[in-house]
């Protein structure tokens, strides 16, 4: 006995100090990597060479606003020697190619997209425009890769000579929305869902009380799918100078096609004329290096990434009136629980004002990409860019690849509505969700009980709802989806009648919302800035993007916080990757879960839209 009290204790005292030393740790490492990123942020002094490439090598998704220096991912590229490159904004791309362009040092373009994931169709169609803008100087453009997945091959395809290596393959599918469903498994652990919503097309809350899409979803998903396809099918098969059967053949053709090839995926994208070339690393390299010349210490092509050559590559001063930018992009929420990959309510407000008082911007441009989220984060986000109007300057909205539900409901009063005809908007809908364990606590032998002095106390996960409760919500949801319809009239200037007919929570892409009246213009952010400055009268213009001075504390506390999802991205590697598809599918469901933080529970969130 008295032996395993002494075991007990001492391996207690062993494992608190491993906890110590751990937390010890982790701050040692913590302030030396913030001291290494502080330092290593410092501008290079370095010249650029005479000749070179400019590398677009795009690690991760197209980012629409800058993402906090992550501490953990550089101490992990330090100590294993990891190279992929840094992610990079949408707007930095789009910089440093209309900056090489007229830049004789840059005699290149090489694409080297193996590390980009899927990114939206909308972003992609922004920097092949710029891709394309960059061509006209006639300066040659490559695209080289091991294996080109459906998003990098979009990009690729902008490309004067695509290069595939023998062994690889390009991989297109096509465009899909596939979710679990959890009906079956609430009633077999005994959970009870509380769904409050308004709109026939609100999808979201149905993996909670079905097993399978209903006929309105499938309809209206599969919509905007078919728009957003065809619009790849019809870019790809004009650059590349293919019939759209090659890009998307059928099954039996495919079958028949790829027997053809030998079932060499390389050869068949050959045959297909997806791509010009079957090439090594080594004859990519040596091929831009005809043109560039080669570096013998790096043992490839004379190149520059993007964030080196920009660097190096300061904008003109433009003492010009200024069009104020504010970026939004993520999922709205309150700043309580807001995280740093989401719209945080009150700080995109504190910009919101901070252009407002600035006396150098005549106009702003704020930049939509959100599938909403919060009803209350999205009315505070509205209330004041109302006080922005207030001011008399003109206020546009530019939506990136989703402005839907509160992405729309925040854009609505705009005086100006620009959207990409791939942009998913809409879907002006509400929903509450609610999950309760009384059955399940019931079947393993645990009740709640208790009493309140009215008939609204205890209400709750472990005792479930009421049914004057579920009425309060539902009347709660309707309210606010009434608002919401409200709001689209008064900002679009139609009845709610007109709002009623392409409300009900459908998504369209911007094609269809231009037709319907819900955005008044096809164009991208350059096309918001301008027409942001034409309302307000100015011939040229700079544009100024707002921010807020950050401490040291603030920055330090957000980078940490970029690291949030830590846990789950070690367990998404640990993973072997026959499983990491599902992984993935697990990851986003908890991820759309993540999002609700509504004060009352009310949401205006398009979760099929996201991704597209």
């Amino acid at each position: 006995m008295w032996s395993a009290i002494k075991w007990f204790f001492r391996t207690l005292a062993r494992v608190l100090n491993a906890i110590r030393l751990l937390i010890s740790a982790f701050f040692l490492i913590a302030i030396i990597t913030f001291a290494v990123l502080i330092f290593s942020g410092e501008d290079e002094t370095g010249v650029l060479p005479a000749k070179a490439a400019l590398t677009l090598a795009i690690a991760g998704p197209i980012l629409e606003q800058e993402a906090p220096a992550s501490p953990r991912r550089f101490a992990e590229k330090w100590v294993v020697g990891d190279t992929t490159p840094p992610s990079i904004t949408l707007s930095q791309i789009k910089d440093a190619l209309n900056h090489a362009r007229n830049d004789d040092r840059i005699g290149a373009l090489v694409l080297q997209l193996q590390n980009m994931s899927e990114s939206s169709i909308t972003k992609l169609d922004e920097v092949g425009s710029a891709i394309e803008h960059f061509k006209t100087s006639g300066k040659p453009v490559y695209a080289i890769g091991d294996y080109y997945s459906q998003g990098q091959y979009y990009l690729a395809a902008h490309a004067d000579e695509i290069m595939l290596n023998p062994a690889g393959g390009v991989t297109i599918q096509g465009l899909g929305v596939y979710r679990l469903h959890y009906k079956s498994a609430f009633e077999r652990f005994n959970i009870t869902p509380h769904v409050f919503r308004v709109g026939t097309y609100k999808s979201f809350v149905e993996p909670y009380l079905r097993d399978d899409m209903s006929a309105e979803s499938r309809e209206d998903t599969q919509l905007w799918l078919g728009q957003l396809w065809q619009h790849y099918q019809d870019n790809v098969a004009t650059l590349r100078d293919i019939p759209a059967d090659h890009i998307s053949p059928t099954k039996e053709q495919l079958l028949s096609r790829f027997s053809a090839a030998g079932g060499d995926p390389a050869r068949y994208a050959l045959e297909q004329g997806l791509v010009d070339r079957l090439a090594s690393r080594n004859d990519m390299l040596q091929t831009v290096a005809e043109h560039v010349g080669w570096n013998s210490q790096t043992n490839q092509y004379m190149s520059l990434d993007i964030p080196t050559y920009l660097r190096h590559a300061s904008p003109p001063s433009n003492s010009a009136p200024a069009v104020g930018l504010i970026t939004a992009s993520g999922a709205i929420m309150s700043a309580a629980t807001a995280t740093p990959n989401s719209i945080n309510d009150e700080h995109v407000s504190q910009l919101i004002d901070e252009a407002r008082l600035d006396t150098d911007i005549q106009a702003l441009v704020l930049r939509v990409d959100s599938p909403g989220g919060s009803a209350f984060a999205a009315e505070q986000i509205r209330s004041a860019l109302l006080r922005f109007k207030e001011s008399g300057k003109p206020l546009v909205i530019s939506m990136g690849s989703t402005a839907a539900s509160g992405g729309y409901w925040i854009a609505a009063d705009a005086d100006k509505i620009y959207a990409a005809p791939t942009t998913l908007t809409g879907s002006i809908g509400v929903f509450g969700l609610f999950l309760t364990f009384e059955d399940a606590l019931k079947k393993l032998g645990l009740n709640t009980d208790g009493v309140g002095t009215t008939d609204f106390v205890g209400a709750g996960l472990t005792t479930g709802l009421p049914e004057h409760a579920k009425q309060i919500i539902q009347m709660s949801v309707e309210h606010t989806y009434d608002q919401f319809v409200r709001i689209v009239a008064e900002g679009r200037n139609m009845t709610p009648s007109q709002v009623e007919q392409v409300a009900q929570g459908h998504v369209w892409t911007g094609k269809m919302a231009k037709e319907l009246g819900l955005v008044d213009a096809l164009g991208n952010l350059d096309d918001a800035l301008a027409g942001a400055a034409e309302l307000a009268s100015l011939g040229e213009f700079s544009v100024k993007p707002v921010t807020l001075p950050m401490s040291a504390k603030d920055k330090l506390f957000a980078q940490f916080m970029a690291d949030s999802n830590v846990l789950s991205s070690w367990l998404m590697t640990a993973l072997p990757h026959a499983l990491r598809p599902a992984g993935e599918q697990l990851q986003q469901e908890a991820a759309a879960l993540s999002q609700f933080n509504d004060l009352q529970g009310r949401y205006v969130l398009c979760v099929p839209c996201q991704g597209f």
